[in-house]
């Protein structure tokens, strides 16, 4: 607060300090006298300041020396001061503690206003002269403040609560704010603006807000005049509509999913949830929700919202019809091949068996190139990465000190590595600008998508290391897994150091390639956070021995004169 002296007074868990011109130019601590140095809150009436403490009552401090500490052995119901708040026309003083509400008249005596039907209380608020509104874990209390320095028994204080249109919780110790009509609430959920001329309790006001909706589990935006579009492969949508109501009366709320449901459901207010729907068909939805009156007879507010549950490629009829006749060729050839070997297998099936291991695993090189292809083709920003990509693996893989074997298992993991971006929109994998986050947050699941397409192909030893982990950063800061150091399988490093590589280092539609110089200071500079050290080592060998030369590249031909 800002005393009468235009000082700064900060209360806080050391004691209190006094800023001027941006200087603290006085403190107040046990040695001043205060019996607890946390305080909660303050309060200035003339030359005199009151301290309330988490524990020690109240200081009175005048000129900036304590005179004297009000506790509860001169009558208050606790020593833990939640807040004062200045009577203006008794000139006395409300003391809200943690167990009740307690009154100091102007000639200093105190008494405990226990007739008030509540004990948990955070605030007192004017609203004007003659009622406050008090704060509390029940809700917000209305009283007159002839009442509560009376204590007077039996008086009926009116409680705002869920019932009446406050939808959460106020906040303990915050502070409020009131702006001419306005009052903004500290809760649990955020800041709570109400209006204190449409709060009457006695008039019929509602009003409905949504501007958000839960998609598996993360808020989006969503308004009324523009469809908010999710991925197909959403499994959970909540609206989640806030209905104010600062009535007496309890509404009636009816909502509709025009092309999911088949009739209008209704509830009350009070019995209302979040509305969810779970794994909607790819289509456009209206979502129509009302607010009644008490009878249901008269709409008060509606609104309605579209929603567009977009198509994957995996969802459209020529990529299902294209699976359907892979797989029955592949049915079509195991069946000839089985039908075969058991005709001739008696005479030529040591022959037959190296035969069918060499077409097989030359069948899945192939297949794995052509998804890398794919792949590629679907990102207008890349040609060739996966190719690059697995070249580059391999080359350090064999300076590593891997054998053929795992060099070439290598290969077809690297091949592989971004499949996942299958799953990815087009507006997102080929957009020309910055991700925004929640963009960014789709992108990058294109590793859990690839682990999860990858997850019953066993042609290639461990393949999901390459596609679940060559995001992760040796620190620890990459994603998904958050895995650092030597729990980063080493495939995955050299996967991860050798895509970063070639991300520099090609051009893509919207930047060319960087220059070698740039790639290799970044190099240095990311050893041992982003990437393993001695892999950055070995590829540093590479590109100075002219083994990894980025001129070879296609992408690239052309752009260096």
């Amino acid at each position: 607060m800002e005393d009468s002296r235009g000082r700064v007074v900060v209360s806080g868990d050391e004691g209190v300090a006094y800023i001027k011109n941006g200087k603290v130019v006085k403190t107040l601590s046990s040695e001043d006298g205060l019996d607890n140095i946390k305080s909660l809150c303050l309060l200035e009436i003339g030359d005199v300041m009151y301290i309330g403490s988490d524990g020690g009552g109240i200081s009175v401090v005048i000129d900036g020396s304590v005179q004297k500490t009000i506790k509860r052995t001169d009558g208050l119901s606790s020593d833990v001061i939640l807040r004062m708040v200045y009577e203006p026309r008794s000139k006395g003083i409300f003391v809200v503690a943690s167990n009740g509400i307690n009154y100091i008249a102007a000639d200093g005596s105190i008494k405990q206003l226990d007739n008030f039907p509540y004990s948990n209380n955070f605030d007192i608020i004017y609203i004007d002269s003659e009622t406050v509104w008090i704060t509390s874990s029940a809700g917000i209390y209305i009283a007159k403040v002839e009442n509560l320095i009376a204590n007077e028994e039996g008086v009926d204080y009116e409680l705002i609560n869920s019932n009446k249109g406050l939808r959460t919780s106020v906040t303990a110790n915050s502070w409020h704010c009131l702006v001419d009509d306005t009052l903004y609430l500290c809760c649990d959920t955020g800041v709570e603006k109400v209006n204190l001329v449409e709060s009457d309790l006695s008039s019929k006001s509602y009003r409905m807000i949504m501007d958000r909706v839960k998609v598996d589990g993360i808020y989006h935006e969503i308004s009324r005049t523009a469809p908010l579009t999710v991925p197909s492969d959403t499994v959970r949508i909540e609206f989640e509509p806030e209905i104010l109501n600062y009535s007496l009366n309890d509404p009636y709320v009816s909502f509709y999913l025009e092309g999911q449901d088949t009739e209008e459901k209704t509830s009350l207010l009070s019995e209302m949830e979040s509305i969810t729907y779970s794994n909607l068909k790819p289509g456009r939805y209206n979502f129509i929700i009302s607010v009644w009156d008490s009878k249901k007879e008269n709409v008060i507010e509606s609104g309605n919202y579209t929603l567009i549950v977009e198509n994957e490629m995996y969802q459209n009829w020529w990529f299902k019809l294209y699976v359907i006749l892979v797989t029955a060729l592949i049915i079509v050839w195991i069946s000839w091949f089985i039908t075969r070997t058991q005709m001739q297998k008696r005479l030529l099936k040591q022959e037959l068996e190296l035969e069918y291991t060499k077409k097989q695993l030359s069948m899945g090189k192939e297949t794995i190139l052509s998804i890398a292809h794919t792949v590629d083709a679907k990102d207008s920003n890349t040609s060739q990465h996966s190719f690059r990509v697995s070249e580059y693996s391999v080359a350090i893989a064999k300076r590593y000190g891997m054998d053929d074997e795992s060099c070439e298992n290598l290969r077809q993991m690297a091949l592989l590595h971004d499949i996942g971006k299958i799953g990815i929109p087009d507006s997102i994998l080929n957009k020309d600008e910055k991700l925004n986050d929640e963009e960014y947050k789709i992108m990058k699941t294109h590793v859990t998508r690839g682990a999860e397409i990858l997850k019953d192909f066993t042609l290639i030893k461990n393949v999901n290391y390459g596609v679940l982990y060559h995001h992760e950063k040796y620190d620890g800061t990459g994603y998904c897994q958050g895995l650092k150091g030597e729990e980063i399988p080493i495939e995955a490093r050299i996967i991860g150091i050798a895509d970063t590589f070639d991300a520099m280092t090609a051009n893509r539609v919207y930047r060319k390639g960087l220059a070698l110089e740039v790639v290799i200071e970044e190099l240095k500079r990311c050893k041992g956070t982003q990437f393993d050290p001695n892999l950055v080592d070995i590829m540093l060998e590479l590109i100075d021995e002219g083994v990894i030369d980025i001129t070879k590249n296609d992408n690239r031909s052309g752009e260096e004169e």
